[in-house]
């Protein structure tokens, strides 16, 4: 027993490390602040569409209110066989003159990475922006990328993303979320980049052309480009911390949606191969096993719950320690009453959804994915 103590607080002071460290990380990242005067150069923002027939309008509108000069910039939408009228309501923009390319997937070819890869051949610049059909934006967010861009040079720029919420449900995962946003940016700002988003993702074509996506696995695309990056200049990573640069999606309204949402994201952890990725991921899920496990022992040995709520109070500072300045800068500081609550569920469903990643099914935009052999 007392082996198992120590190692436990052990593993919890290794996590309480890499998350101060991304809290470091986090800080030590600069508000960028737009200049009023940069070259404007052309780009292409990539959406890949399946079924968004609800979303992909409001996106639309927000591509077409930027205030990037429109002669610089390209919108292609692929569409990956939707079973709606996406496709209708993106003609309905096209109807009016706007300049929008759509382009369909193949019938041999399905999902978002054979989208994309189909409409990043079609681009016509060199800078591409990818984004999600379910996503809305202010009308700098172009404007702010480009200008980091051009300031900075970087190969790769991950944008903040953040989820809009309403129920109890949605912020509880609005708030896991900030933890990832600010744990991804965080490791960026201490050279150890681990993870980005492809809904708010900037890069260079020639990276992407070069990249290898790991077909294997049926998402990815934003994470396995980033580790490509970080194997030839990881400094060519950088995160960009403005407000203009923002871009909101939606949480699952449903738990069933929400589970496998979060198996989607687990299941391409057997593709990592980078030292940085794989350590955290074991810690972090040595760290909710010994949580949950401890949790669990402590309804059978009463003395047992002092360990875990010691445990407990360790993940809770350090965990803090991230999400107070991510939520600040989001300007989501009510979220964090929804913080101890969710302690005691992640967990729980932690432990579930890396289970159920590593076992590779999963149900997404209608399609049953199985990890290919």
């Amino acid at each position: 027993m007392n082996i198992i103590l120590y190692v436990s607080f052990v593993v919890f002071g290794v996590y309480s490390f890499i998350i101060l460290s991304f809290a470091y990380g986090w800080n030590k990242i600069r508000f960028f602040k737009q200049g009023k005067e940069f070259k404007n150069i052309p780009v292409t923002v990539i959406v890949a569409c399946r079924n968004e027939e609800k979303n992909i309008t409001r996106l639309l509108k927000c591509l077409l209110h930027q205030n990037y000069p429109k002669q610089y910039v390209e919108i292609i939408l692929i569409d990956d066989h939707s079973e709606d009228n996406t496709v209708q309501v993106i003609k309905s923009f096209q109807d009016k003159n706007i300049p929008i390319k759509t382009l369909s997937l193949p019938n041999h070819l399905q999902g978002k990475k054979a989208a994309l890869e189909l409409g990043i051949s079609h681009a016509g610049t060199e800078i591409i922006i990818t984004t999600d059909a379910d996503c809305t934006m202010n009308k700098r967010w172009i404007e702010s990328m480009v200008a980091y861009y051009h300031k900075h040079g970087a190969g790769i720029i991950s944008g903040p993303v953040i989820f809009k919420s309403n129920t109890i449900f949605e912020k509880l995962q609005a708030l896991e979320f900030l933890s990832l946003i600010g744990s991804g940016a965080g490791a960026i700002g201490i050279n150890h980049p681990i993870m980005s988003n492809g809904a708010n993702l900037l890069f260079q074509k020639k990276l992407f052309t070069t990249s290898i996506l790991n077909e294997k696995f049926a998402s990815g695309d934003d994470i396995f480009l980033l580790l490509h990056v970080k194997k030839q200049h990881k400094e060519d990573i950088h995160f960009i911390k403005s407000s203009d640069a923002v871009v909101c999606t939606n949480p699952e309204v449903h738990l069933k949606d929400f589970i496998n949402q979060r198996i989607r994201w687990a299941s391409k952890s057997k593709g990592y191969k980078d030292y940085d990725v794989i350590i955290t991921a074991l810690i972090i899920s040595f760290v909710n096993l010994i949580l949950a496990g401890s949790l669990i022992y402590s309804v059978f040995n009463y003395s047992f719950f002092f360990i875990y709520f010691s445990l407990f109070i360790i993940k809770t500072f350090a965990d803090l320690a991230i999400l107070i300045p991510v939520s600040r800068f989001t300007g989501q500081q009510k979220l964090l009453w929804l913080f101890i609550p969710l302690q005691f569920v992640y967990p729980f469903y932690i432990i579930l959804t890396a289970v159920s990643g590593l076992l590779g099914k999963f149900r997404w935009k209608s399609r049953i994915y199985k990890e290919k052999r």
